[in-house]
């Protein structure tokens, strides 16, 4: 049979280089069985590839062709030879870099595969349908359907950032999987659920969404952003911001390119913008990519949407005529998302639609701490830098801020500018005020006349760079008086006010001028501030040093210099249920800044003082030592029964170290599973109910050796949150983050009986030979006369019990006298064991020899005359209430 083949790999769309091959061929089916034996083996490295890029982050560095297939390099080091067979060398397969040309053996063949930026502006990569190559053939301008067959056979596609894989399953069927090929690349979008876009975003239910308003407008001669309109031009009203995340954090999703397609992969006729989330982070200037993975994401009609069909392009046909069509959000022609995106619009207002009404309640900005402002018209405070302020209108359609007579002047003077919505406000310009008129044009072109004047009030100056003292070192200790556990922060300034200049000294006369403020974008501090300042009638107290240098008198700024201020003490909690901790809180570095002002209304920066604070616990191993339990690192325990549970105990592998005020009875532990099943459930009382169908295996212990933490959180004893927010749901989350946890120990199992034996004394000595049976068929059970031990016993932890019918009988004896370590024995006739009872049956090994217990010993009966002698092997068979059995012997002989 003829066989044709196009050796190694096609790189389409973004070529890795200008030669690509790929592994193809023509009629050979024989061949297809062969291939065939590798995909199981070719299964596993992609299931292996796919779980490394999802899970741990990693990404593909590069990709190489090799014989019948191709070589992935993965970033952790890895690479996988990802090979469906081993083909004869082929053709060799040339794609010309700047046309995009493919020629096979030197010869042009009329197909391409270029990225689809030439004139024809379409995306020209092969493509695997059918089981055949799909070639784009310019002269058809479109794909063709080429000779050879694609059974079995793999090919990578680059493009976008990504690789795709294309390569068959076990049953030859050929499957995708995309892989990142950068550190960034994006591996999940977090969207709501239900989502509808329209002038208002709803998730869950459309009806909750308000539809985007849209007109034909009159005639307007507009000096907004958008320019002039023209008579029954087509405007669309505001279109309301949904919140996304990305992962990682770092993706810059305004960079890539976003579509909403539905599931028929019809792309809809919008226009999708990202940008970084300003709600969530605060922005300073311009900046494309969001710090923290918080997204706004909007869209923009397309001309594609007109008067006509705004409110059915959206709509499905036929019986979903009045049904949104639903999208998935798609980067870089991906999807990440479910198919639940809605876009909900209405049928076009009439005309004239009437002019907006000016309303402080619809104005909103961001100001210099990150918080939304809303309703503000007189004292608008604009921080130094770029910002742009949103007016709330479904019907508006565009609006600009100019500054009008006087204020034109004065804006021009101190260089403040307005460029549509957004104003500049530039240093030289703190502490003035300015007012505006914000100029608003409906969706019918109907410009707002009524009054819309605002005042700005543009922040004082600000200091840049403070100076910095040492940091404050805050360790947070286990204490059974909860204020010293958190007590109050205090903060040595040392000389860094002394040092100020005379005139900046002089300048501070009340103590509003002070405050203590963190930076809006800082998380985690352990002190919950009110709109980021540590107010000074609530947490923050001034204070002078004494003659040792110490913490003094109160400062008071009306009758002490500046200079004489050495302390500032920030409270955080009075007892248990009284603090001031932040929801967020958790050990770290952090900083907090002394801002002190001038006395004037906006309050210019004087002064400020950068203070570090650490904010630290200590290892678990400074809190806690371990007990005479452990061996060479090893906890052991031994199983106890509860009923016929198997249970252990923790509380005794720890103690509090000396001068430690911890509790250990607090520590939590948590076991590592066995063969991802949970080897035990941990109890309030630091016992552990072992799970038998993991540690057990035929009645015996499967797995003695279990993996284990400890844990301690040192805000045990906190009992309430005092903040906003859910109190049971924070105060846990604050637990949680001040918890230390110990390195992974081994805890060593031994069950209940371990150790447990069958011993026979003679004169206070155990016989290590053979023992006696006497004439009348009998073994002693154990006595003292003399105070010597004598006869047969029971032995465990160093203790013993007579073998006889009253310590083990036919049903478990009640009293302790004739229990052992408070376990009591039950012979063959007793029920099975539960609790503290262990069951007891004797053999000998002999079939005709039988054992039982007698008043004083064990009894030897043998039903054979004919053998009156024998030796044998006395086997005592235990088995706890948990289900585990053990065995001992003696030698024993009748004479």
């Amino acid at each position: 049979m003829n066989k044709k083949f196009l050796s190694a790999i096609l790189f389409g769309a973004l070529m890795v280089s200008s030669t690509g091959t790929f592994v193809s061929c023509k009629d050979y089916d024989d061949d297809i069985d062969a291939i065939n034996k590798e995909l199981t083996d070719l299964k596993s490295k992609l299931s292996d590839l796919e779980s490394k890029v999802n899970a741990g982050g990693a990404y593909v560095t590069k990709i190489e062709s090799v014989d019948g297939g191709f070589k992935v390099s993965v970033s952790d080091g890895t690479s996988y030879n990802l090979t469906v067979a081993s083909a004869a060398p082929g053709s060799k397969v040339v794609i010309d870099d700047k046309t995009g040309e493919i020629s096979i053996d030197g010869k042009a063949t009329g197909w391409f595969a270029t990225t689809g930026e030439g004139e024809e502006a379409v995306d020209m990569t092969p493509y695997v349908k059918d089981g055949y190559w799909y070639f784009y053939d310019k002269a058809a301008k479109d794909f063709v359907k080429s000779e050879y067959k694609a059974a079995g056979d793999a090919y990578a596609v680059v493009k976008d950032g990504v690789v795709t894989l294309h390569m068959p399953d076990e049953s030859g069927k050929m499957q995708s999987i995309v892989l990142p090929l950068t550190a960034n690349a994006l591996t999940a979008i977090s969207l709501p659920a239900g989502l509808t876009i329209g002038n208002t975003v709803a998730t869950g239910a459309a009806a909750d969404a308000e539809a985007i308003s849209s007109a034909k407008a009159a005639k307007l001669d507009w000096k907004g952003p958008k320019g002039a309109i023209e008579k029954d031009q087509f405007l669309v009203g505001q279109i309301g911001v949904a919140d996304l995340v990305v992962s990682p954090k770092n993706y810059d999703l305004s960079a890539q390119k976003l579509t909403l397609v539905d599931s028929k992969g019809n792309v809809a006729p919008v226009k999708v913008i990202a940008t970084p989330n300003t709600f969530n982070s605060v922005i300073v200037g311009d900046r494309a990519a969001s710090e923290n993975g918080n997204w706004n994401l909007t869209v923009e009609m397309t001309d594609e949407v007109t008067a006509d069909n705004i409110n059915k392009v959206f709509k499905g046909t036929g019986a979903n005529a009045s049904k949104e069509i639903l999208y998935a959000l798609c980067v870089n022609g991906i999807p990440y998302t479910a198919y639940d995106i809605a876009i909900k619009t209405k049928a076009p207002e009439s005309s004239p639609v009437t002019a907006i009404t000016f309303a402080a309640a619809n104005l909103s900005y961001i100001d210099a701490e990150g918080t939304e402002v809303k309703g503000a018209t007189n004292a608008i405070e604009l921080p130094v830098g770029t910002t742009t302020l949103k007016y709330a209108a479904a019907n508006l359609y565009d609006s600009y801020i100019t500054f009008e007579g006087t204020y034109k002047a004065k804006a021009e003077k101190l260089g403040v500018k307005a460029d549509g919505m957004t104003v500049t406000v530039p240093q030289a310009a703190s502490g003035e005020t300015l007012d505006a008129t914000v100029h608003m044009v409906n969706i019918g072109g109907v410009e707002t006349t009524t009054s819309n004047t605002i005042t700005l009030k543009l922040a004082g100056a600000s200091i840049d760079t403070p100076t910095e003292i040492s940091a404050t070192e805050y360790k947070v200790m286990p204490n059974a008086d909860f204020t010293k556990v958190l007590p109050a922060i205090l903060i040595d300034l040392g000389d860094a006010l002394s040092k100020l200049d005379a005139a900046t000294i002089e300048a501070v006369q009340k103590a509003d001028q002070l405050s203590v403020v963190e930076a809006a974008t800082q998380e985690g501090f352990i002190v919950a501030s009110t709109a980021n300042v540590f107010t000074n009638t609530t947490l923050t107290k001034y204070y002078k040093a004494d003659a040792q240098g110490k913490k003094g008198a109160a400062w008071d700024a009306s009758n002490d210099g500046l200079e004489s201020l050495r302390f500032i003490e920030i409270a955080v909690a009075t007892d248990a249920a009284n603090n001031n901790v932040a929801e967020d809180a958790k050990p770290g570095k952090y900083t907090l800044n002394l801002v002190i002002k001038d006395g004037t209304t906006v309050g210019n920066e004087i002064a400020k003082i950068a203070m570090p604070v650490n904010v630290t616990v200590p290892a678990f191993d400074d809190l806690f030592a371990a007990t005479d339990a452990w061996t060479e690192g090893v906890y052991g325990a031994r199983i106890y029964p509860s009923t016929n549970d198997a249970l252990i105990s923790m509380s005794n592998a720890y103690t509090a170290k000396s001068g430690v005020d911890a509790n250990y009875n607090k520590i939590a532990y948590a076991f590592d599973k066995i063969n991802n099943d949970a080897v035990g459930t941990v109890g309030s009382v630091q016992q552990v109910t072992l799970n038998k169908k993991v540690v057990y295996k035929d009645k015996a212990l499967a797995n003695s050796e279990l993996k284990a933490t400890a844990s301690y959180s040192i805000l045990d004893a906190m009992t309430a949150y005092t903040g906003s927010g859910s109190e049971e749901a924070t105060l846990k989350a604050i637990k949680k983050a001040f918890t230390v946890e110990s390195s992974k120990f081994t805890v060593k199992l031994q069950t209940i009986f371990d150790g447990g034996k069958i011993v026979f004394y003679k004169d206070n000595a155990v016989v290590t030979g053979t023992v006696g049976i006497a004439a009348d068929g009998k073994i002693a059970g154990l006595t003292k006369p003399s105070n010597k031990k004598q006869g047969l016993a029971i032995n465990f932890l160093s203790a013993d019990l007579a073998v006889n019918s009253t310590n083990v009988a036919d049903s478990y004896p009640s009293a302790d006298a004739n229990k052992l370590q408070g376990y009591a024995f039950g012979n063959s006739n007793a029920p099975a064991a539960s609790g503290k009872q262990i069951k007891v049956t004797w053999s000998t090994g002999i079939p005709t020899v039988t054992v039982a217990e007698g008043t004083d010993g064990l009894e030897f009966t043998n039903s054979d005359p004919s053998s009156p002698t024998y030796e044998t092997t006395l086997t005592a068979t235990f088995e706890d209430a948990t289900g585990i059995v053990y065995t001992s012997s003696i030698k024993v002989e009748k004479k």
